[in-house]
């Protein structure tokens, strides 16, 4: 399948922010409990919710319960600025990672949900639109991506995730194009193999993150 990389107005640098850490330990809850302490950010969460639940994919082949499944369709929602992906992807961008905490349960619902699904090895783009209307594209060689193709609110789209943390190396220095777009290759880091020069990416999407669009 043919796709293009979706472009956002946020800031596409790559920042070394620090790494999130407790959520692994908060109890499994349904997405309603999940998502109680962040309603107030929110615009019309509960009705959101309340669709996510309805659609999501479920009963699911890899073994997601209906909260883990409908973690992952409310993430690829859209209703605008209080689309739930882009409050917390400026949670997770911001240097207070005190006010990440009221995100944690959902955080593990939605990595537990994330971990069930295949992980695949592949050749990714994201798409970031600046304020200045640049663009900087980034292809990404991922080592630990999650395909949600079919547990997504695109039901057309060929999609990825990559995971909470996940770490990469830039292969090359930016490639300018005659436009003013910027084009740089990064290389997802396996702790695993080598943590050497890793920077860490905590964003989950920046449209998840729409998440990663596969390559041809």
């Amino acid at each position: 399948m043919s796709v293009t990389s979706r472009f956002v107005a946020i800031d596409a640098s790559l920042k070394n922010v620090s790494p999130i850490h407790g959520y692994e330990s908060e109890s499994l809850v349904s997405i309603e409990e999940a998502l109680k302490d962040v309603e107030s950010l929110i615009n019309d969460l509960p009705s959101r919710i309340k669709v996510a639940r309805e659609k999501c994919h479920f009963p699911s082949e890899h073994g997601l319960t209906q909260d883990e499944s409908a973690s992952i369709y409310i993430y690829t929602m859209e209703w605008g600025n209080s689309s739930l992906y882009r409050v917390l992807n400026k949670a997770l961008r911001s240097k207070k990672r005190q006010a990440l905490k009221t995100w944690f349960p959902y955080l593990k619902l939605f990595d537990v949900a994330l971990n069930k699904l295949p992980g695949a090895k592949e050749v990714v783009w994201r798409g970031f639109l600046g304020v200045d209307k640049k663009s900087t594209l980034f292809l990404i060689e991922t080592c630990n991506g999650r395909k949600i193709s079919g547990y997504t609110a695109h039901a057309d789209e060929d999609e990825m995730i990559l995971p909470i943390g996940s770490k990469f190396r830039v292969k090359s220095n930016s490639l300018d194009q005659s436009y003013g777009s910027h084009v740089v290759h990064l290389i997802e880091i396996d702790d695993k193999i080598d943590q050497s020069g890793a920077l860490v990416m905590n964003q989950m999407k920046s449209n998840a993150i729409p998440p990663c669009k596969n390559s041809l």
